[in-house]
């Protein structure tokens, strides 16, 4: 039989229980001598065998615990008492034993309880896990307990992670005392038994937030208490504004403006979760239905990462994502894959997609020439056109011709576009100041000197 006792996270906190059980058994095993729970032992000359031996040929607390378990698993059938600090309920080692043997607990104070934990919801990580888990979050609705600060390079860690969730300023306890986040690794003293706990927070009382909670505030402002203009929108009334979002994420970019890089990345995050929520109120699909398919996407399509496929250029990568996708639609056809191109997207950028498919058929011209000659044609049949229809059908075809000129050279249409766009923007603006604002006063030779000047003044030479 094992017995787990709980010793508590200082001492004097071992239970009658568990002084008990200590006193009845065959054999006494201690996880460490490291805190001044161990005193109760020292002091009363209990014979016991102390684990740090163990403790001290580990690489980290997952060794630890596991070669623990596999020691007190070994022993001959007898009565054995496991002495553990804290709880016993958030000592891996014990959670690593109940998987494999009967064993009863006997409970004392918790590392949460030390830092006065009301009772509700908590995760409870080791600061060893949390350090070499990449990308560490949590509902910060729960209250958060990191055991294990047992010196201060493992307190930094810990502090930057905390700090990046919950910020600089934020508080928490530490051994009983409340502190900053940014003081985690200031401390006089660090040992097996230094715990940081933190509260829960309330969503209006946070700094900082995490993608549960954007989801959180959806829920909130969709229920039954929530905005009324939320709580009235469909997939239908809000869907240009993701591509209004989009187009603003794109020109934040273009701008290189990283605040409004992180605003506009953050309204597009926005629209998706918006979607998601209405999703889940009509019983379409949740917001696990579009992480799951993003996921599982990423998985399949990067082959040459969690398969057998090698990419060693990002041409070889594109490549093996080109190949699962088709495995994955089960395209048997470019007429099937050019039939998913999304017919909402602007022109120009579905012009660009449709010629690239195509051309992987084969369906290509043999040199640029041919697409610069082929703009030419197209220009000829335009103004010969005498009707509406046709002017629209040949002026069509001119621009999707100048887009396979552009494709040749690996230049994107709408991006190059947009540029030209701004260009002339800022060329006129100075012209019409020059002018007064009266540019039909001016001849065509003196608008056209405006203009070469134009394109010294705004520095567009071109």
């Amino acid at each position: 039989m094992i017995t787990v006792v709980a010793l508590g996270c200082r001492e004097g906190q071992i239970t009658m229980e568990g002084a008990e059980a200590i006193g009845k058994a065959d054999k006494v095993f201690v996880k460490t001598a490291l805190t001044d729970t161990y005193n109760y032992f020292k002091d009363r000359g209990i014979e016991h065998t102390c684990l740090d031996f163990i403790y001290d040929n580990s690489q980290n607390f997952d060794e630890l615990d596991s070669a623990i378990v596999e020691f007190i698993a070994s022993q001959d059938d007898c009565n054995i008492a496991y002495c553990v600090n804290g709880s016993g309920y958030d000592d891996r080692s014990v959670m690593l034993l109940s998987d494999s043997r009967d064993i009863k607990i006997l409970p004392s104070v918790s590392f949460g309880a030390m830092g006065g934990a009301p009772s509700v919801a908590s995760v409870c990580i080791s600061a060893y896990e949390l350090v070499n888990m990449r990308g560490f979050n949590y509902d910060t609705r729960m209250s958060l307990c990191v055991s294990d600060i047992d010196n201060a390079f493992i307190a930094g860690e810990v502090k930057l992670i905390l700090q990046n969730i919950l910020g600089d300023e934020e508080k928490a306890i530490y051994d009983g005392r409340e502190i900053c986040i940014y003081e985690i690794d200031r401390q006089d003293k660090y040992d097996y038994a230094s715990t940081v706990y933190v509260p829960p927070k309330k969503l209006v009382d946070k700094k900082r937030f995490n993608f549960g909670d954007l989801y959180q505030i959806m829920r909130i402002l969709r229920g039954d208490n929530g905005c009324q203009w939320d709580k009235a929108q469909t997939h239908e009334s809000i869907r240009q504004n993701a591509v209004e979002e989009a187009y603003e994420l794109v020109e934040a970019i273009n701008n290189d403006d990283i605040d409004n890089i992180i605003e506009e990345s953050g309204d597009l995050f926005l629209q998706s979760v918006f979607h998601c929520v209405i999703g889940e109120d009509s019983g379409e699909f949740d917001l696990e239905d579009c992480l799951s398919g993003i996921c599982r996407k990423l998985i399949d399509r990067h082959t040459h990462i969690f398969g057998d496929v090698v990419a060693n250029t990002p041409e070889e990568a594109l490549k093996a994502w080109d190949e699962a996708k088709a495995k994955e639609k089960r395209y048997s056809t470019a007429s099937e894959k050019i039939d998913k191109i999304a017919g909402a997207l602007p022109a120009l950028m579905r012009a660009y997609k449709v010629q690239k498919a195509v051309a992987k058929t084969g369906f290509e011209f043999d040199s640029i020439g041919q697409t610069v000659d082929k703009v030419r044609e197209e220009l000829d049949e335009f103004c010969a056109a005498k009707t509406r229809e046709e002017l629209e059908d040949e002026g069509g075809d001119i621009l999707i011709a100048a887009v396979n000129v552009l494709r040749w050279k690996d230049v994107e249409p709408e991006i190059a576009l947009s540029k030209s766009i701004d260009k002339f923007v800022r060329r006129f603006k100075y012209v019409e100041d020059k002018c007064g604002g009266d540019i039909k006063s001016k001849s065509e030779q003196e608008l056209n000197a405006l203009w070469e000047e134009a394109k010294v003044a705004t520095k567009d030479r071109v």
